[in-house]
This record gives C-alpha cells, structure tokens and sequence, in this order.
C-alpha cells in the first residue's frame, strides 16, 4: 500500500465534505472513491499521521461509531479553524 496515495485520498474525502466526520464514515467513502475494500485500520492510521502532520484536526468527540459510541470526528485542519 501507498502511504503518501491514502494520505492524499483521505484528505480528498475529507475536502468534499462540508462537516466533521467520524473516521468509519470517512473510510465508507474512501472505499467508494476507490471502488475496493480496505483494511480496517488503513484510514484511522492515516487520519492520525495527518493528524500529526497538521493538515488534519479532530474537531470533537460527539461522533457516533458504528457499534453507538461517541467517537473522534475529524476535519481539515482550516475548517476546524472556522468551526
């Protein structure tokens, strides 16, 4: 797998939206973008590489995970600046 190729595909997701996301979500349309499946932890690790990196912020913790739990929602890292 491509780091730098994930990295640049969850930050492309990440732009077409208009809110926060929670991490499944955001790999849902990665995975559509793509048109393939991918492992379960690929898009969570790139999250927090960019995360690191400055280009991603995780905005709140109101998100919901697939099994109902409050979750990490992310956003690039100008619109967390603006919400």
């Amino acid at each position: 797998m491509n780091v730098n190729r994930m990295q640049a595909e969850t930050v492309k997701a990440l732009a077409g939206l208009h809110e926060p996301v929670e991490e499944w979500r955001l790999q849902e349309r990665v995975e559509q973008r793509l048109n393939c499946r991918l492992g379960d932890s690929t898009i969570r690790t790139r999250l927090k590489e960019l995360v690191k990196k400055g280009i991603v912020v995780v905005t709140d913790r109101n998100g919901i995970s697939r099994a109902g739990h409050r979750c990490a929602r992310y956003a690039l890292a100008e619109m967390g600046v603006a919400a």
